[in-house]
């Protein structure tokens, strides 16, 4: 299984490329839609990255991509600066599983 991430900051994709995972800069929300359609059409691909900036302005679609989707695991991933939402894993435990930690 492959792993990609997509991302907005060079930085995030020389980081990514330095550690052998594929990436690609996006520029617009119709592009991230896109490239996601066309991730989980791949079967070799079994990882996605997506920035915490892409992934906040898409969330519907990808959290609706998370439950229908078994075989290809979406993760959110900070930019350079660190995550702006400091108690996302929080919130996403206490949504996925209804307890509160």
């Amino acid at each position: 299984m492959k792993s990609f991430c997509l991302c907005e900051k060079v930085e995030t994709q020389t980081a990514m490329r330095l550690g052998g995972i594929e990436s690609k800069l996006i520029k617009s929300d119709e592009e991230a839609k896109a490239t996601i359609n066309e991730l989980l059409e791949d079967p070799s691909i079994g990882l996605i990255m997506i920035s915490e900036n892409i992934h906040n302005r898409l969330k519907e679609m990808i959290m609706s991509l998370k439950l229908l989707r078994k075989d290809t695991l979406i993760i959110q991933v900070p930019e350079p600066e660190g995550l702006q939402d400091k108690d996302y894993i929080m919130k996403y435990i206490k949504n996925s599983i209804g307890i509160k930690l």
